[in-house]
């Protein structure tokens, strides 16, 4: 890592993150230290997170905004790294969804009744500093589907 340990745990955490990413697409339990993505073939290249605020509350970013893009405007506490320099991030918003393929949205629901998370074509600029906490989840969760489904 090139990341000085001046600016705290959770710059060091996304930075991993980030590492860990670029591992699986440079060569094909939830610990943000731990490689989370072997095997490779089974949990893909996203390994999502959610970023707390020094009050403990989940960070929550707004998608398709203005409704520009196909879709309705969603609201999500779900992230994967795209970048990170200086311990500022580029973050994807990833989209949650219950287990009946509803969109969540987290002014009503909980973090525990997602099923699925999907990657978009949102992302957020964000100072890593700003946070308190972090808590990586299973990359399971990316395109996950119901027995059955296609």
């Amino acid at each position: 890592m090139t990341l000085s340990k001046d600016f705290g745990c959770v710059c060091d955490a996304v930075e991993n993150i980030a590492d860990l990413q670029d591992a699986v697409e440079e060569q094909c339990s939830t610990s943000c230290y731990s490689n989370l993505l072997s095997p490779v073939n089974t949990l893909g290249d996203t390994i999502p997170f959610i970023l707390y605020t020094e009050k403990g509350e989940p960070f929550k970013a707004f998608g398709n905004v203005g409704e520009l893009q196909s879709g309705d405007c969603f609201n999500t506490i779900f992230f994967r790294v795209e970048s990170v320099k200086k311990c500022c991030a580029t973050l994807r918003l990833l989209i949650a969804f219950d287990d009946k393929k509803h969109v969540l949205n987290f002014h009503k629901n909980s973090a525990c009744d997602v099923f699925r998370l999907e990657k978009t074509d949102n992302c957020i600029e964000v100072d890593l500093k700003c946070f308190c906490s972090i808590q990586c989840l299973n990359p399971r969760l990316i395109n996950r589907t119901l027995n059955g489904d296609d």
